[in-house]
């Protein structure tokens, strides 16, 4: 019997490194969690981590896990933005023909349906040992497409980012009891395509909606594979009360390289190729995820021996305060007018830590083998509002969750949706801090306005911004030889 255990875990493992598509990567910095359970009640899941997601969640709820059991997850992320530029109050020249800097404008790509997971767990046959292994991404959506000619071209135009996560655990304990679980990852970013608006010209005034020598510049990178760890404890106080405890104990430094390149926009500049080209092009940008902390208490209503309904609180602390700026190191040589060096850019973002507090819970029904589930969160924004900016819109956000799950047999069926209500930001053209890009002219040296003032730019970021999340989640677990403690 422990030589057959053995022999379908192996094939489990191996089977969910076959299903999962190279495309099924989210992107982006997150926004609420991975998992269709853990999504429908509200991302409050530190304590009960009883699937196999418990891998990113809380790896010490492996240890729950009976025989071997695969999930298969997939995400759809509806992520629609406005962003609405303030009127300027610095001098400029006309627009292109049929263009409004001031129009409202959206995100023409809000739904990413490339978000996927494959996990497997397996005891091997033994009591106080389980193991997993999966691939997964942040919980996020990927992509971004801008119109060129609108107010936040100078923000951004396209973002197309995919971060993965190839993860080994193992929990160690009594299943019913207590748990010691360990996450190791390789957090891997294999591409990120970043296109905005700058401003080629060589000095002069500013001109915050439109310049003849706009052009398009995009950015492409990719990072090898960096260090991560998950550490989590969980323990049973007694039969109704549980306390757990997670957090990302290594942050991840990813360093990206790539290259850059020049284009005209659709209206205004027509540069010719050879200005175009830049020689020996080549570009860095380090980024940083963050350690992260979880707290969470767990309460079960019993049925005899089986969990009728439970209730759960977690707070979650995410360091993002590491991350002060994007320093964007360009190395080639830049012909747009004369032969100019590519200069280091250097973006302040001056993120804030974030805290969350999530509660949520599941109810069993008596005589069906359904399950529901609901639950909600309030989560601080990372991003300060002077330098709020479309690529990672974390803002002060709240969440609400629910979901269904089915279980047949072997077989479990998760279905989750959560809608994120995010703050409506509106940031003035004094207090905004996301300035125009102006490559061959750095603010405030080369940049004035009226009688020679000097400004430190023009800010790309005036304006106001709507955003919000949806999320559509799908999971199916398959068990080998046994079930979840509790079911």
């Amino acid at each position: 019997m422990r030589q057959r255990t053995w022999v379908k875990g192996l094939g489990a493992m191996a089977l969910a490194a076959m299903v999962v598509p190279g495309a099924a990567l989210a992107g982006g910095f997150e926004v609420g969690v991975n998992g269709a359970l853990a999504t429908s009640r509200g991302g409050a899941f530190t304590v009960r981590a009883d699937d196999v997601t418990a891998l990113a969640h809380n790896p010490a709820g492996l240890i729950k896990l009976r025989g071997t059991q695969l999930q298969l997850s997939h995400n759809t992320v509806h992520a629609p933005a406005t962003f609405t530029r303030a009127v300027t109050d610095i001098p400029h020249g006309a627009n292109p023909a049929g263009t409004d800097p001031n129009a409202p404008v959206s995100n023409e790509a809000p739904w990413f349906a490339l978000g996927g997971l494959a996990m497997v767990a397996s005891d091997f046959g033994m009591e106080n040992w389980t193991f997993a292994a999966g691939l997964y991404g942040p919980s996020a959506s990927g992509a971004q497409r801008w119109p060129e000619t609108g107010g936040q071209r100078y923000m951004l135009t396209q973002l197309d980012v995919m971060l993965v996560y190839y993860s080994v655990a193992a929990a160690w304990g009594k299943r019913d009891h207590y748990g010691l679980g360990l996450t190791l990852q390789a957090a891997h970013e294999p591409q990120t395509n970043l296109k905005l608006v700058v401003d080629g010209t060589t000095g002069g005034d500013l001109a915050p909606y439109y310049n003849a020598t706009d052009v398009v510049s995009e950015i492409r990178l990719s990072a090898p594979p960096a260090f991560t760890a998950i550490v989590g404890g969980w323990l049973r106080l007694d039969d109704h009360w549980e306390l757990g405890a997670s957090g990302r104990v290594v942050p991840a430094y990813l360093h990206g390289k790539g290259d850059f390149t020049l284009a005209n926009t659709t209206t205004g500049s027509q540069f010719k190729a050879e200005q175009l080209a830049v020689a020996g092009s080549a570009a860095k940008l380090d980024l940083v995820i963050p350690p992260t902390a979880q707290l969470g208490v767990r309460y079960r209503s019993l049925d005899g021996d089986r969990e009728r309904w439970d209730l759960e609180l977690n707070a979650v602390y995410e360091a993002w305060s590491m991350l002060k700026d994007y320093k964007v190191d360009l190395d080639g040589t830049i012909k747009l007018f004369a032969a100019a060096e590519a200069p280091t850019v250097v973006i302040a973002k001056n993120w804030q830590d974030t805290l969350a507090l999530r509660l949520g819970g599941s109810y069993h029904l008596a005589d069906l083998p359904l399950s529901l589930s609901a639950g909600s969160f309030v989560e601080s924004g990372a991003v300060p509002r002077n330098y709020s900016h479309l690529d990672f819109t974390s803002f002060n956000r709240l969440g609400l969750g629910a979901g269904v799950q089915g279980h047949f047999g072997n077989l479990d069926l998760q279905l989750a949706y959560a809608h994120v209500f995010q703050e409506d930001r509106m940031v003035s053209e004094e207090f905004g801090k996301v300035y125009q890009q102006r490559a061959l002219a750095m603010c405030p040296d080369s940049c004035k306005g009226p009688g020679g003032v000097r400004y430190d730019g023009a800010p790309a970021n005036a304006g106001k911004f709507e955003t919000s999340f949806d999320f559509f989640s799908v999971a199916a677990v398959w068990r080998f030889g046994g079930a979840a403690v509790g079911r």
